[in-house]
């Protein structure tokens, strides 16, 4: 019988060839055979570990985006004054991130088409909305900002980040598109503490 650690040990390399596989080539031209082949595994070892291909998909966004989460709290949430621009901050973040290839080739490219949105958003909210509901949480601490508006106000500001990201992936122009979307979230998240709004 294998022991735990081992089949941990094989999950992670088929992750992690997986992930470089999906991501040079993209979804649709990896085979099941080609991550086993890199992982040093057989085809056996990966439904041993994963339902189908979309299922191996899946565990590779999860573990980018448990890279991301990691990041942007070091880069972030220790690093910026409890404000606004706490968020600003994390989500030049995460528009930065965005531009590095395996994060747009995952999680903007073929994430969609290939786990639906409903999937896609599954992976992406419990960590979007619990980084952003943190930093809205320091803002109702400082009395800016009513406790009641922080969970459908982490949802909308989410939606914000993750549009912007695909509104730049998909871009003719990335670097100019990256500053219309910055601007914009600038705009959106200064707006926050002008005003209270029942």
């Amino acid at each position: 019988m294998m022991s735990i650690d081992a089949r941990r040990s094989n999950r992670d390399r088929l992750v992690h060839e997986a992930r470089r596989l999906f991501t040079d080539k993209g979804y649709a031209d990896v085979s099941v055979d080609e991550v086993a082949a890199a992982a040093g595994l057989t085809k056996g070892a990966v439904y041993y570990q994963f339902k189908d291909k979309t299922d191996l998909f899946r565990a590779a966004c999860a573990a980018l985006l448990a890279e991301i989460g990691a990041a942007l709290d070091r880069g972030v949430m220790g690093e910026v004054e409890h404000s606004v621009d706490e968020i600003v901050a994390g989500g030049d973040q995460w528009l930065d991130i965005c531009e590095a290839p395996e994060v747009r080739r995952l999680l903007l490219v073929d994430g969609p088409s290939v786990l639906g949105v409903e999937g896609w958003n599954a992976l992406l909210e419990p960590l979007g909305v619990g980084l952003i509901a943190h930093a809205l949480d320091h803002l109702v601490e400082a009395g800016l900002l009513d406790a009641d508006a922080v969970p459908a106000l982490s949802h909308v500001l989410l939606g914000a980040f993750v549009q912007g990201a695909l509104r730049i992936a998909a871009s003719p122009d990335p670097q100019a598109t990256g500053r219309e979307v910055r601007h914009a979230i600038r705009l959106l998240t200064e707006g926050l503490t002008q005003r209270r709004v029942s």
